[in-house]
């Protein structure tokens, strides 16, 4: 099972930053999914919310702001982290929100990358699906499109057939998500870690559909998510996560 860091580590390092990227890069891992946003300016930067308040040191919403304008805040220093084992300490490095294709820079040689798109409004969904393209041929099938928005899909359907999709459920989707992500054309289906289990799997690789989970923080998950077949996780602890998969081999490795 293959570990992902989550918008690059946030457990370990600020969240969507270069550093924090290149903090996973250091770890030896070669798997992330991070989010893209359109800044004010039609750039696409890599931010999770809608408003710049909680990760930087700047105010209101992202649409506020250009792209240059983004890569002035501070996005390294609304919290402390653990920094050369020594716990509660600021940051060594201040940057802003990085451009999409700075992280890309850094993400160059990884064998799988997931680009979620969290525009909903459909300005934005269009100015993604327009822009979207280049990056992902810099990775081609190394790199998969996902998105909780079903819209979004169905214009990628529709637009870049070829760009690989993967459909993302909320802890409280009910519905039968394994037919959904088929009815769109995923490749891979992204369950809360609350709603895996052998089942979906099973349902899931039955319709040749991959099985990312998120977001997977504790061990227990972990170890059972290996154990029912799922084919990622994503995590914002991934040293933690190397740790505890390797010190247990899998359920199918052992011998009585």
């Amino acid at each position: 099972m293959e570990i992902l860091g989550h918008r690059g580590a946030r457990g370990e390092a600020p969240e969507n930053t270069l550093s924090g990227f290149q903090h996973l890069r250091n770890l030896g891992i070669r798997a992330d999914e991070f989010d893209i946003q359109v800044a004010g300016d039609g750039s696409l930067v890599a931010l999770h919310d809608r408003f710049v308040d909680r990760t930087t040191n700047g105010t209101g919403p992202l649409k506020h702001y250009t792209a240059q304008e983004l890569s002035r805040l501070d996005a390294c220093h609304q919290r402390q982290y653990t920094v050369n084992g020594v716990d509660d300490q600021p940051w060594p490095v201040t940057e802003g929100v990085p451009r999409l294709e700075q992280v890309l820079d850094i993400l160059h040689d990884f064998r799988h990358i997931q680009l979620e798109v969290k525009s909903r409004h459909p300005d934005e969904v269009d100015q993604v699906i327009r822009a979207i393209r280049p990056f992902w041929e810099r990775f081609g099938n190394r790199a998969i499109v996902t998105a909780f928005n079903t819209r979004f899909l169905e214009l990628m359907r529709l637009h870049h057939p070829d760009i690989p999709l993967g459909l993302l459920v909320e802890e409280d989707f009910r519905e039968d998500a394994v037919a959904l992500a088929h009815t769109l054309g995923c490749v891979s289906l992204g369950p809360h870690v609350s709603l895996c289990t052998p089942a979906l799997v099973q349902q899931a690789h039955a319709a040749h559909i991959k099985v990312s989970v998120w977001t997977v923080n504790e061990p227990a998950d972990m170890l059972a998510l290996r154990d029912m077949g799922a084919d990622s996780l994503i995590t914002d602890v991934p040293t933690q996560a190397m740790g505890v998969l390797d010190s247990r081999p899998p359920l199918t490795d052992l011998r009585v």
